[in-house]
């Protein structure tokens, strides 16, 4: 049993129900696992030795080999990570002080086929397990002094593809009896697909929502992001919001400019139009290549006059800066054919 991805009420089930003991060694087992991060049972001194010998016959803390660990020039840092499997994801830690960033993946590999994503345009392979999920981000936080203070899943795969196995890890992650980062310091980011958001948001807890728009033309978007067919932009619209009523929380837009694709003041009118009234921010992005796509980086002109076309026609625009885009590890560039042999 991968009992490192199972959540508080699942483990209590299993230590009473499966072992017949007693419900508090739930709490410690929890607690050593997703607070103190221990990676052995034996590591567990208020647990009995006979305890300890029967956990490590029948249970298994999940733990990742990191194969590969890249610095940027400004900071952020990528990890790939072996399965047991043999498959390899990759996450980033992103230094933003003073917050520190987990990007995490939830599949190895990505169905959804984005035409401008590295991780789409090399397939779908499977879904991650909770417990793969979650030990990327103990391996993430293992690897600095400084304690990680939000999270995203915006890595490798589409989160509401594997929504059972996310919306576990969301529920360990954010438990004040392990590792404790809040739901508010949590953001899922989503192209959309039908019942995604709404299952979100029938969770306790208000997690951000992040969706990658990229356009608010159907035709557009469609060419961006096949997938998108199956919840066209109304759709779209109906579930944000009613996220943000739901939530009391403001939507990320998440807008990657492509020069000649999405770049004209035509789309930046679309987007006024999409976007007024509901309740969120617009993070512009600048696209970022790589290998075999059709795409080109915009010049600063045409990102000035679509950035200076939405506002303030619109609630809130930011320009954001792509971290780690020199090691393959800002958006959109995670993936197999990105990965480096060299490390630091």
């Amino acid at each position: 049993m991968k009992i490192s991805g199972l959540t508080f009420s699942e483990l209590k089930k299993w230590v009473t129900a499966e072992l017949g003991m007693k419900p508090y060694r739930a709490q410690q087992l929890f607690t050593w696992i997703h607070l103190k991060r221990v990676i052995s049972f034996h590591q567990m001194t208020d647990i009995s030795l006979s305890a300890r010998n029967r956990l490590d016959r029948v249970g298994e803390i999940t733990v990742l080999d990191t194969c590969d660990k890249i610095t940027a020039d400004d900071g952020t840092v990528k990890y790939s990570f072996t399965l047991e499997d043999g498959e390899v994801i990759e996450s980033v830690l992103i230094p933003d002080p003073p917050r520190l960033t987990a990007c995490i993946s939830t599949q190895a590999g990505c169905k959804c086929g984005c035409t401008f994503c590295q991780t789409g345009r090399g397939g779908f392979r499977r879904d991650l397990r909770t417990d793969e999920i979650v030990a990327q981000l103990y391996g993430l936080q293992n690897s600095t002094n400084d304690r990680i203070s939000n999270v995203v899943f915006m890595g490798m795969g589409e989160p509401m593809d594997n929504f059972p196995a996310l919306s576990d890890a969301l529920a360990i992650i954010s438990d004040d009896r392990g590792i404790c980062i809040g739901a508010r310091k949590i953001t899922v980011s989503t192209v959309g697909i039908p019942d995604g958001i709404g299952r979100l948001a029938q969770l306790d807890g208000q997690y951000g929502l992040a969706v990658s728009l990229h356009s608010a033309v159907e035709s557009t978007r469609r060419k961006l992001v096949p997938v998108s067919k199956t919840l066209p932009l109304q759709e779209l619209k109906r579930d944000l919001i009613d996220y943000a009523n739901r939530k009391g929380r403001r939507i990320t837009l998440e807008y990657c400019l492509i020069a000649g694709i999405n770049d004209t003041l035509e789309e930046a009118d679309a987007l006024v139009k999409f976007t007024g009234d509901i309740e969120c921010k617009i993070n512009l992005l600048v696209y970022n290549p790589i290998e075999g796509a059709p795409y080109r980086r915009p010049d600063i002109e045409s990102v000035n006059r679509f950035m200076n076309y939405l506002y303030p026609r619109c609630q809130a625009v930011i320009l954001r800066r792509s971290r780690g885009s020199d090691i393959a590890a800002a958006c959109g560039q995670l993936g197999p054919a990105a990965r480096s042999t060299s490390s630091t």
